[in-house]
């Protein structure tokens, strides 16, 4: 077992919206074990409580403003005035700096989730926001929030799809792994057709790209969701062209 002192660090960052500097913890890259990853993406480690999403989002604590580290690192001026009238001038000091358990991170999530709706962020960003928080409900055996979460992220990451946002500020999102991944949150929504549709489009890509171990997964979520789709219709799914 990692000490909790050994894996965690602080990290100075500014506010984009006040531009206090403050420290906040981090988890030291390399200091955890893998134990498995879920079709989605999710990340399981050894010890869960050092998680990296339980730190990935920065909570202002002077203005409220949440953040990571996709969110652009300056506000317009209409934005800061929708920040300060809604965020800021509701604030009451809170400290999201030290070690964090899983509610304090749900938390920390839905802050910074209610400021990139305010400020505009990408589509990308607001999704990746939405699927790691129903990360944190899935950890927390709370099925009907994380598939609440999932919905919304698959909302947004069509969006990002349609305006190509998540080329700008998402660098390890490929067009196939986000088709794939389109496929996957669709599969474990239960909308089969979506989720087929979105695994051929992945498949698309055969002779397009090196990322092989994506094409092997969009193989195999796209027979499962035939499967399922079979057992719910009791019909045949459409075939790959």
């Amino acid at each position: 077992m990692i000490e909790k002192a050994s894996a965690l660090y602080d990290k100075t960052v500014t506010c984009p919206h006040c531009e206090t500097p403050f420290t906040t913890k981090r988890i030291r890259s390399g200091s955890l074990t893998v134990a498995h990853r879920d079709s989605d993406f999710c990340t399981h480690f050894k010890e869960q409580a050092l998680n990296p999403i339980l730190y990935s989002v920065s909570v202002c604590p002077q203005c409220g403003f949440a953040f990571n580290d996709q969110f652009q690192k300056t506000l317009t001026l209409s934005q800061a005035q929708e920040v300060q009238q809604k965020i800021t001038a509701k604030w009451t000091p809170k400290e999201f700096g030290s070690v964090r358990q899983r509610i304090e991170a749900i938390v920390s999530y839905k802050l910074a989730i209610f400021a990139a709706e305010l400020t505009n962020q990408p589509h990308s960003v607001k999704a990746g926001l939405y699927l790691r928080l129903a990360w944190l409900y899935r950890f927390e055996a709370n099925e009907a929030e994380e598939i609440r979460f999932i919905r919304m992220a698959a909302a947004e990451y069509e969006e990002s799809y349609i305006h190509s946002d998540y080329m700008r500020t998402d660098k390890e999102m490929s067009e196939v792994r986000l088709m794939y991944l389109l496929g996957e949150l669709y599969r474990r929504l239960g909308e089969f057709d979506q989720a087929i549709r979105y695994f051929g489009k992945a498949l698309s890509f055969r002779n397009q790209t090196i990322e092989s171990g994506i094409l092997r997964m969009a193989q195999d979520q796209w027979q499962i969701a035939r499967e399922e789709y079979k057992q719910k219709t009791g019909m045949e799914s459409p075939q790959l062209d």
